[in-house]
């Protein structure tokens, strides 16, 4: 008799987190053969992505070696070549524990609120106010990465026009312009093709690709081209150039690896797309 309302209770129990975390019907009945949107809300979006799409997304959200070009001028600042290279790596290595820290809770939480969730759950007692800072961090950092790579696309935008016209003088505000053409046209693609974002992303993930091996045969070739030498073994590995203006150089290495965070920072993108 003990072992019978045992079982009653284990069936109770895992009746009532099946409800809490899968789709009910009309009567109220728990849907267990639905595998979409398991955690029960309801899809508002049509769900199109397949995995060579969310991958892309993935390689077109973190488009790290264009986001560490974009910035570059601004990197070389902080150590010359030896501080972007040293400072991207020590970067990377700090980020590989967040990402692994990121899959566990993901694996463990599968929700698309991503941080704020996350830290809601494990905050304990605390959950809801860690939640609360952690998705307005989130939302402030989301926000600075789209306009700085909506920036990053109109100098070069503006840059490229320069090229090809002589007597062209680059001003501020043209820069500007470009940066409100490149995010409304974002913001149009994603609000109204849906159902193009798919291959959007996914020709998205071959130019960046393929972006990548063009970029190093141009620069690996052109040196001997223009017959030009290339950059000495010390210059790029060992001649540290601190042009920040600060005295201290553990100091200017610190600030340097935002640019190696900058570049690195999209563990949680790929999550939540993911999920």
């Amino acid at each position: 008799m003990e072992e019978t309302r045992d079982v009653n209770v284990d069936i109770e129990k895992r009746t009532e987190f099946a409800s809490a975390f899968s789709p009910i019907d009309n009567r109220g009945e728990v849907l267990y053969d639905v595998g979409i949107n398991a955690s029960g809300h309801h899809q508002e979006v049509e769900r199109n992505f397949n995995i060579f799409s969310v991958l892309s997304v993935g390689v077109t959200t973190g488009n790290a070696w264009v986001a560490l070009a974009g910035s570059l001028t601004v990197a070389l600042s902080n150590g010359g070549p030896p501080g972007v290279i040293y400072e991207l790596i020590a970067a990377c290595v700090f980020y590989s524990f967040i990402s692994a820290s990121i899959a566990e809770l993901a694996s463990a939480m599968p929700s698309s609120g991503g941080a704020y969730h996350f830290s809601s759950v494990v905050g304990g007692k605390y959950g809801r106010i860690t939640g609360w800072y952690a998705g307005w961090w989130n939302f402030f950092a989301w926000s600075f990465a789209g306009s700085s790579t909506s920036a990053i696309l109109g100098n070069q935008l503006v840059t490229m026009w320069g090229l090809f016209h002589a007597d062209f003088e680059a001003q501020a505000w043209h820069v500007f312009i470009s940066y409100v053409i490149v995010t409304w046209m974002s913001c149009t693609t994603v609000l109204f093709l849906n159902r193009a974002l798919p291959t959007i992303e996914q020709v998205g993930m071959f130019i960046i690709v393929a972006g990548v091996f063009i970029t190093i045969i141009v620069c690996a070739v052109m040196p001997r081209v223009n017959g030009t030498p290339y950059a000495s073994n010390n210059f790029v590995w060992r001649d540290w150039e601190n042009a920040t203006g600060w005295t201290s150089s553990g100091f200017v290495f610190v600030a340097g690896m935002l640019n190696g965070a900058y570049v690195s920072d999209s563990p949680t993108s790929n999550v939540i797309v993911a999920i």
